[in-house]
């Protein structure tokens, strides 16, 4: 399964292509497109729009996953992240396209496991992530790629 993990900021979309084969993963592609040449906020969902129309044409996947800008549900902390993860939504809507929200929250729960234990896997994984894989610990993508793998390989 061929899984692209987003994670949108205000001026840029960080991307990567995953390949998950059971537990075992590799990134194939990672990338990061400006917006920042976008003068109105139009312009700026039509690039939104058409990136990721290209990126699902180039990879030809149909799922796709994105680290929240929420941490936690119903507390937005960056608005203009939120917007841009909400044309992801649209955009995944009107094409068929699974769409994953990755928060610490719904992975716990997924995984139901108490909290202590999951901090605990949490930094496991993102520690064996780093230790296998082309990401840094600094990297923009390492918590959805651990939330991700996690999910993945532990339910």
């Amino acid at each position: 399964m061929t899984i692209i993990l987003f994670k949108f900021e205000k001026e840029i979309i960080n991307f990567l292509e995953c390949k998950i084969n059971n537990c075992d993963f590799t990134i194939a592609k990672k990338e990061k497109i400006s917006l920042s040449a976008c003068k109105t906020r139009g312009q700026k969902y039509d690039q939104i729009l058409t990136s990721l129309n290209q990126i699902k044409k180039d990879i030809s996947s149909t799922h796709f996953a994105y680290q929240s800008p929420q941490k936690y549900r119903g507390a937005i902390k960056d608005e203009e992240s939120f917007a841009n993860t909400s044309i992801l939504h649209l955009f995944c809507e009107q094409n068929n396209v699974d769409l994953l929200e990755l928060t610490p929250p719904s992975v716990r729960d997924k995984l139901s496991i108490p909290n202590k234990d999951f901090k605990l896997l949490l930094e496991k994984e993102k520690k064996d992530i780093v230790d296998k894989h082309p990401i840094t610990k600094s990297d923009k993508l390492i918590d959805g790629l651990t939330l991700l793998s996690l999910l993945k390989c532990h339910d």
